[in-house]
């Protein structure tokens, strides 16, 4: 399985086995997660493995899960710092899902007894995995996501591959599946906006901006599979426009 394969069988699995993993592959996930890019170059990303058993002040509750393993993204606070994180932790992901562990994401990790030396960094988002008690993979038609025409709009009559595209990236996980992106598709450029919400205070925001990270991997992923060079760019007549409902976020061009 190849991470393509995985968006359309990965779901948030919440309980797990406790026991390690060979250490082989912890080193296969940790070495892919090296290998990624950062969408911006002067974004710097520090990723921490952690297992339960060295955590002192683990607290189970409604936001976290109990877990043998957690991946901990670090990151600079530089502009897109966040997109990129989302982009890159749901790569890893879909990865570790491909190798059939489970995975499920976690707002952040209480380390209070693991602190950087680099103050510059600031803790993003965590992701626990391990062996799960139970499947690890769902169905396909089992997603509970919005309808393909309530997040995309087609300007244009596009081919197969690029609809696929925006299937694949229909099935992004997101906070509280909240599902902020919308997408404005031509045949060789999208568009992505993140749904504006009146109610959503500073850490949702952050939120939702990970999450568009995570649509962004998806996409950019299944540009791949359809053998196309795709790249994420930011549009200055676009970016500098204010719309009502969204917020443009980055495009995709693709040839």
């Amino acid at each position: 399985m190849n991470l393509y394969e995985a968006i359309f069988v990965r779901k948030s699995v919440r309980k797990y086995g406790m026991d390690k993993l060979d250490q082989t592959v912890i080193d296969h996930i940790m070495n892919f997660a090296d290998s990624i890019p950062m969408i911006f170059d002067d974004i710097k990303v520090r990723l921490e493995l952690v297992q339960l058993a060295d955590l002192k002040h683990f607290q189970p509750g409604i936001l976290t899960v109990k877990a043998p393993y957690y991946l901990v993204l670090y990151s600079t606070k530089e502009p897109g710092y966040l997109l990129n994180a989302g982009n890159m932790m749901e790569q890893i992901a879909l990865y570790i899902t491909a190798r059939g562990l489970g995975t499920c994401y976690i707002g952040s990790l209480n380390l209070k007894d693991k602190v950087l030396e680099e103050e510059e960094y600031e803790q993003v988002i965590a992701l626990a995995f391990g062996e799960g008690e139970y499947e690890v993979y769902r169905q396909n038609d089992k997603a509970k996501r919005l309808p393909l025409k309530s997040i995309a709009v087609f300007k244009e009559e596009v081919d197969k591959n690029v609809r696929t595209i925006v299937s694949a990236a229909r099935l992004a996980p997101s906070g509280m599946n909240s599902q902020p992106w919308r997408m404005v598709v031509y045949n060789n450029r999208i568009h992505l906006f993140c749904k504006k919400n009146i109610f959503m205070k500073n850490v949702m925001k952050e939120a939702g901006l990970i999450d568009m990270g995570i649509c962004l991997a998806h996409l950019l992923i299944a540009a791949e599979e359809m053998w196309l060079d795709a790249r994420p760019v930011t549009i200055s007549n676009i970016s500098s426009q204010s719309f009502k409902k969204n917020d443009y976020i980055i495009s995709v061009k693709m040839s």
